[in-house]
C-alpha cells in the first residue's frame, strides 16, 4: 500500500500537488498546526519537532514538492564535516544529520529580479534540516532570517515558512 505521507512513482507532479492543497485545506493526518515562533538565533530563525530526521526530512521533501517546487540540491552537510574532521582539527560531531535543501521558485525569483536585477543572489532558497548529536530525536529546520531590506524577498519568506509549517503539520 501506497504510504499518503509520500507520493509513490505513479502520482504525477500535478496530482501530488493536488494531494498537497487538499491536505493544506481539510487537514493533514497529524492534524492542523500553525507555525510556531522561531528561535532566532543570528542570522538564523530555527524551528524544532520531534521526531526520527529521515521522516521529517521526508516530510520537508513532500512539502517542498506540494509548492510546485524541485530540490535543484542538497548539501550533505554532517557528512562533509565528518569526512573533513581530520583536516580541520574537528575532534567533536555537532550533528548526527544535516543537509541543507536547496530550490527556487521561477515566479518569486522573476519578480525579485524585476525589480532588481542583482537580487539572483536571492536564489536558490534553502532550509536546512539537523539533528545535534547532543539530542538526536529534537528535529531542526533552519532558514536564514528574512532579508528585510529586500521588500521583495516577503514572499519567499512567505513560502519557506508555508513549506515548513507544512512540514510540521504532518
Amino acid at each position: 500500500m501506497m504510504n499518503p505521507r509520500r507520493p509513490g512513482k505513479g502520482l504525477t507532479p500535478i496530482t501530488a500537488l493536488i494531494v498537497f492543497c487538499a491536505l493544506l485545506l481539510f487537514g493533514s493526518p497529524g492534524g492542523a498546526q500553525s507555525l510556531p515562533k522561531p528561535q532566532i538565533v543570528g542570522s538564523s530563525w530555527i524551528y524544532k519537532t520531534e521526531g526520527l530526521y529521515h521522516n521529517v526530512r521526508d516530510d520537508l521533501v513532500l512539502a517542498i514538492q506540494g509548492e510546485g517546487l524541485v530540490i535543484s540540491y542538497t548539501a550533505h552537510l554532517a557528512s562533509m564535516l565528518q569526512r573533513t574532521a581530520d583536516a580541520t582539527g574537528a575532534q567533536k560531531q555537532v550533528y548526527e544529520n544535516a543537509e541543507s535543501l536547496l530550490f527556487c521558485s521561477a515566479e518569486l525569483t522573476y519578480e525579485l529580479t524585476l525589480s532588481n536585477p542583482h537580487n539572483i543572489t536571492l536564489c536558490p532558497y534553502s532550509i536546512s534540516i539537523y539533528t545535534l548529536s547532543a539530542d538526536p530525536d529534537t528535529v531542526h529546520l533552519s532558514i536564514r532570517a528574512p532579508e528585510l531590506e529586500q521588500p521583495d524577498y516577503a514572499a519567499v519568506h512567505q513560502l519557506l515558512e508555508q513549506i515548513i509549517a507544512a512540514t510540521l503539520s504532518w
